[in-house]
């Protein structure tokens, strides 16, 4: 901001003195030329009364005389040369100031650089032409010591002015940098994520309106921040981000895409709820679900919902994933280990002790991914048959077992160990479907090729026997 100080006081400056000495030499030009008129007129009247005076004289010839004219004269402020002329033209008395070089002073007006000013007077008696009187006025003793007097008046104003000026531009300048340096304060505690912060407006120029503007947006941005917060307990980030950039809903609309659906059930959860308090029900159910969320979080799912005491969670929407089938597989199995560690932990509290066991189902295929509902509830979810089908594999899972179908079984299986399990018979379908469980003492990406064609081989001998 002392940048700006600088460069306004600067050209405040620059302003003001190119002002002051155009108005100086203006005004000095013009006072010179009244003070040359008003000096021009006093020699012409000092001319004028000594040709009155000496025209006997000069008839006369007495040369006495016109000295004693031509010597009063000559005395008065200023004037420098005197002379008086006859008829003839010849000097019949001058005075003994006539400055070195000066020659004979035919010219009227200024003359030596402009500092010596000649006015002539005829010398008539009875209407006839006998002489001529001319008297020399110096212009550095009459004019420019006034001028001089006047320019030095002028350069203490002018300096004032300046002085002024800048210290009423640097004024200035503080009470335009001040709201800026707030407001610069401001937006550097905002990008820190200090979304509370709030300048008050100084004025109601363009600067206040600049303020209410910052005001505004840090508003917006904290409107933003609490609904992603009360919501993001409830909605997934991406809808969230889409609601708040597209309050339209365009991005939301319904498309089809090829998903995996996962479905996780906490086994015999009414039989382990039985004589517990409500509050430890509760508990015990944020407990479970928050680790099997975080499993489905670090490998790219989303959750869907929570329904009773189960997750429904997908993968490769609403962001598209080329391998989501592993991703899923991979999530279930954390989520089998997530729960195994947390059994462990309760039992080293023999009062807490409350051993959990699920079962997971999980398929590919395609379904409608969008909003769904009415326009007072919308819920983003995914339906379709895929779903259905996730959802019986997870009711055939005993607990502790992860099931997939075929579908996903085609994808996963140079990644995982897969034991095919026959087929199964599901509610609501037709045709059976191809069932597989997951070894959960595998890890990702443990066989190599070759392995898992020898299990995909053995599943498919598997399947051919009665």
């Amino acid at each position: 901001m002392r940048s700006l100080t600088i460069k306004f006081s600067a050209l405040v400056v620059t302003l003001l003195l190119v002002t002051c000495v155009t108005l100086a030499m203006i005004s000095t030009n013009h006072e010179r030329a009244s003070l040359v008129a008003e000096v021009e007129k006093l020699g012409l009247a000092f001319a004028m009364n000594l040709a009155a005076n000496a025209k006997e004289p000069l008839l006369a010839d007495d040369v006495l005389s016109l000295e004693s004219l031509v010597n009063k004269v000559s005395n008065e402020n200023g004037v420098v040369v005197v002379r008086i002329l006859d008829r003839h033209r010849e000097v019949a008395a001058l005075s003994s100031q006539l400055p070195p070089g000066e020659g004979d002073l035919e010219n009227n007006g200024l003359a030596q650089g402009e500092k010596l000013l000649i006015t002539k007077a005829p010398i008539l008696f009875s209407d006839v032409l006998v002489g001529e009187a001319q008297v020399g006025l110096d212009l550095s003793i009459l004019v420019d010591p006034i001028v001089r007097e006047s320019t030095r008046q002028l350069t203490m104003v002018a300096f004032a002015v300046i002085l002024f000026g800048v210290l009423a531009g640097v004024g200035f300048v503080r009470l335009l940098v001040g709201p800026l340096r707030r407001l610069r304060s401001g937006v550097e505690q905002l990008t820190r994520g200090d979304l509370s912060i709030r300048v008050l407006p100084s004025s109601s120029d363009e600067v206040g309106e600049l303020t209410k503007a910052f005001n505004q947006m840090g508003e917006s941005l904290l409107q933003k921040e609490r609904l992603q917060t009360a919501f993001g307990r409830y909605v997934d980030d991406y809808v969230i981000n889409q609601l708040l950039e597209q309050p339209d809903g365009q991005e939301l609309l319904g498309v089809e895409r090829e998903v995996t659906i996962l479905f996780v059930d906490i086994r015999r959860f009414t039989r382990l709820s039985e004589g517990m308090k409500a509050g430890d029900v509760v508990s015990l159910l944020n407990d479970i679900f928050q680790r099997i969320t975080n499993c489905i979080h670090s490998n790219n799912g989303t959750i869907d919902k929570f329904i009773g005491d189960s997750v429904m969670a997908y993968f490769g929407a609403p962001i598209p994933q080329p391998d989501h089938p592993v991703n899923a597989v991979a999530a279930a199995m954390e989520i089998q280990h997530a729960i195994e560690l947390r059994n462990a932990e309760s039992r080293d509290d023999a009062q807490d002790r409350v051993d959990v066991d699920l079962g997971i189902g999980i398929h590919t295929g395609h379904v409608i991914v969008g909003n769904i509902g009415c326009d007072r509830r919308m819920d983003f979810t995914a339906i379709g048959d895929a779903v259905n089908v996730a959802h019986r594999l997870e009711k055939l899972a005993a607990p502790g077992q992860i099931l997939i179908s075929e579908a996903v079984q085609l994808k996963v299986r140079g990644n995982f160990k897969l034991n095919f399990e026959g087929e199964r018979q599901l509610s609501g379908r037709v045709e059976p479907v191809h069932v597989y469980s997951v070894d959960n003492t595998s890890t990702r990406d443990t066989l190599p090729p070759s392995q898992a064609e020898d299990s995909h081989t053995n599943s498919e001998r598997r399947e051919s026997t009665p």
